[in-house]
């Protein structure tokens, strides 16, 4: 710009000695050359007129885009350093500043490592040597602490900044207070260990009591059935009601004891995971499901089943409860029910497909519940805990059991578990 105005300068005097020679002589007079310098000198100050224009155009933009960047800078919503390589902070935004309670002025010059707590000064210190020694970059956390003494947890990343010849001169630093996120974590830390220790302490105490109460319902029961061998036929009609409420009452308790048992022992009793393939727990279940399958006329089918990883006893129990509830909860046609297994990204989904009396909809979340029945047991018998068993057997896998039903046109329950390909589980 500067060279332009010295130029333009040189130029207007040239022009102002050559309007002193033409009001001395009149143009007609004057020779062709002359004139011909004149008109060349008014081109080339239109031209430079035009240029210093563009110039001064460009000028504005220049410090409109420096007005921005400033601002964009110093009110980013995260803060900006440049430290050199001995550690000292050269740039900072007000952002910054602002995190710390310190001015700027007060800030530039000084140690960054004298604004980090003693005990991460190791991670800055680490961090920023690696960065000047592998120029690459570094994103970690630090403790800093503000001018009132006060602390908070902050994010870091930090880049290399290199001159023409590829020598790393200072490091420019994104800062992140992440404070808020911290506490967050904490508590909720803190709360997933208290929801662990409640549920710790419900399973011991649903253990605890069901444990208990088997001995005695077992007196029970063995007294009252012993009641209803000898005595049935031989007392009036009332009696042999009575006493077959009692043997029938026991029978329910006992069973739903036992399944409570189960449900509490889900996540305190299972056996550690294992590579296991699917088809040999279908084998299993089917095995523990054959007298009910014959009765039934039912005819369960599969597709290739993968390798899982998990508690085969467990997964046995789950396959079990589905093709059961299938053979239970059917129409009027033999239950028919068909198993498949799809991968799904990182997970395996397995499908129970069923032709069954089906489920509204709006009830496909309460049927997972512990005790919530659809049907009285008059027409469907159980305690109403085996899909609850099956939906916490599969958390534990780290899956989802759900149902996609409607009413009177079948059922489907499907399930995914988790794919372990370092595990002995195929790709």
């Amino acid at each position: 710009m500067k060279n332009h105005q010295s130029e333009s300068e040189q130029f207007h005097e040239l022009r102002r000695k050559a309007e002193e020679f033409l009001d001395k002589n009149p143009e007609e007079m004057l020779p062709e050359n002359v004139k011909n310098l004149v008109e060349e000198l008014n081109i080339h100050q239109i031209e430079l007129e035009i240029q210093n224009e563009e110039l001064r155009r460009i000028q504005r933009e220049l410090e409109a885009a420096r007005d921005k960047y400033v601002d964009l800078y110093d009110f980013a919503p995260v803060g900006y350093t440049t430290v050199s390589a001995k550690g000292m902070i050269l740039e900072a935004n007000l952002t910054i500043t602002a995190m710390l309670g310190v001015e700027r002025s007060l800030l530039i010059g000084k140690y960054f490592s004298g604004f980090v707590t003693e005990d991460t000064h190791d991670v800055f210190y680490f961090h920023h040597r690696k960065l000047f020694e592998t120029k690459v970059r570094q994103n970690y956390e630090l403790k800093l602490v503000r001018k009132d003494g006060t602390r908070f947890d902050a994010y870091l990343k930090s880049v290399a900044v290199e001159d023409t010849e590829g020598n790393i001169t200072r490091a420019r630093t994104v800062i992140t207070d992440i404070s808020d996120r911290k506490q967050a974590e904490e508590a909720l830390r803190e709360r997933t260990e208290e929801l662990e220790r409640s549920n710790r302490d419900l399973e011991q105490f649903a253990y605890v009591v069901s444990h208990d109460l088997t001995e005695p319902l077992r007196t029970v029961s063995s007294y009252v059935q012993l009641l209803e061998r000898r005595y049935k036929g031989k007392l009036d009609a009332d009696a042999d009601d009575f006493i077959g409420f009692a043997v029938d009452g026991a029978t329910r308790m006992h069973a739903l004891i036992r399944d409570i048992l189960a449900f509490s022992r889900v996540g305190t009793r299972g056996k550690p995971f294992e590579p296991v393939e699917a088809e040999h727990i279908f084998t299993e279940a089917m095995a523990n499901l054959r007298v009910a399958v014959t009765e039934s006329r039912a005819v369960v089918t599969h597709d290739a089943l993968p390798s899982v990883f998990g508690d085969a006893s467990q997964l046995t129990r789950v396959f079990q409860n589905l093709i059961s509830n299938a053979m239970k909860f059917r129409g009027e046609e033999p239950p028919r029910i068909h198993i498949t297994a799809e991968r799904k990204g990182r997970k395996w989904l397995f499908s129970f497909r069923d032709n069954g009396i089906g489920i509204d909809p709006e009830h496909s979340d309460r049927i997972f519940v512990i005790f919530r029945r659809l049907h009285t047991r008059d027409k469907y018998p159980g305690t109403g805990i085996g899909l609850a068993i099956c939906k916490k057997i599969v958390e534990r896998h780290g899956g989802r059991l759900w149902v996609e039903s409607r009413e009177g046109a079948g059922s489907v329950f499907c399930f995914t578990l988790p794919v372990q390909e370092n595990k002995g589980v195929p790709k």
